[in-house]
């Protein structure tokens, strides 16, 4: 960074307060200081430029040219601080929240929204952690958790819970792969992705729809749901996904669910401590979400 050789910017304010009133003694009523503190001021300026700047007569004070000079500068210099000043001033303040999800939830349903967020809520930072541990409430880091649960999972006393919506689960696949797919069993001759955060998620499908999974040909693991869903967009098999994170593969057609989606028992939640259920900051982000899926429910309607 430059230093700035600059003398006290104090008296510059009074050279400027004296320059624009041709006064000593308006200047110093301005700025509510005594007479003999601005001269004071005015003199250990001259004496810092090594130039005079004023020339004090019986009506008051004139400049002189190198005075002239500087008067416009600190014209210049205090109106552009008064406008950048008044800018921040104006501008809403910034709150934090962090918000803690599943990976797969904030790639495939929370980022693609965000925007939308921050254009309703200029006041809120959203700042991301991928992670879904509750233990992070008690090292106080982070404000608020979206979880995908079952309806039977019991959350701390101290966690409020709000349910955003169901997670509904179906195969998806290639419309090429699913031209082969004649009738809902057929889905066993072909390949079935799972993921390893959620292995039970084809066996939940398949007791919906009265069928026995161990009939699959082929099943194939991966790590993240992205994965997953790369690898059906692949033509590697069929994966099964929840609804609300392959909106965006269905729109564009790389993915089609040829069986349509079914209620699991799964639900998204979001959950925040109970001494927080007056933040506004959190009330927002809740009630945005909730519009969010209800937009979305529409849409798919």
């Amino acid at each position: 960074m430059p230093k700035y050789q600059l003398p006290p910017l104090n008296a510059l304010r009074m050279f400027e307060a004296v320059a624009r009133h041709s006064s000593f003694s308006m200047a110093a009523d301005e700025l509510c200081v005594t007479h003999s503190a601005v001269s004071h001021q005015i003199k250990q300026l001259e004496a810092w430029v090594g130039k005079k700047l004023l020339i004090r007569h019986a009506h008051g004070a004139a400049l002189t040219v190198d005075g002239q000079a500087l008067f416009s500068s600190c014209v210049q210099l205090f109106s552009g601080l008064d406008q950048c000043l008044e800018q921040i001033r104006q501008q809403p303040t910034q709150h934090e929240l962090v918000l803690a999800t599943p990976t797969s939830f904030m790639a495939h349903w929370l980022i693609p929204k965000l925007e939308n967020f921050e254009a309703q809520y200029p006041e809120i930072c959203i700042k991301l952690m991928s992670s879904n541990d509750l233990k992070l409430f008690e090292k106080n880091q982070i404000d608020a958790l979206i979880l995908s649960h079952s309806q039977l999972d019991k959350l701390p006393e101290h966690i409020q819970n709000i349910t955003l919506f169901q997670d509904r689960i179906g195969p998806v696949c290639t419309p090429q792969r699913a031209r082969k797919l004649h009738h809902i069993s057929d889905i066993f001759q072909h390949t079935l992705l799972h993921t390893q955060s959620n292995q039970q998620a084809w066996q939940l499908w398949a007791t919906q729809h009265k069928l026995d999974i161990s009939q699959a040909k082929q099943q194939r693991y991966f790590e993240h749901l992205n994965l997953m869903i790369e690898a059906a967009a692949s033509d590697l098999g069929i994966a099964i996904a929840p609804q609300s994170l392959v909106e965006k593969e269905l729109l564009s057609g790389r993915l089609i669910a040829p069986f349509g989606f079914v209620e699991c028992g799964l639900l998204f939640s979001l959950c925040y401590l109970k001494k927080s259920i007056k933040n506004e900051h959190i009330q927002s982000l809740q009630h945005w979400l909730i519009t969010q899926n209800s937009s979305a429910c529409s849409a798919s309607l």
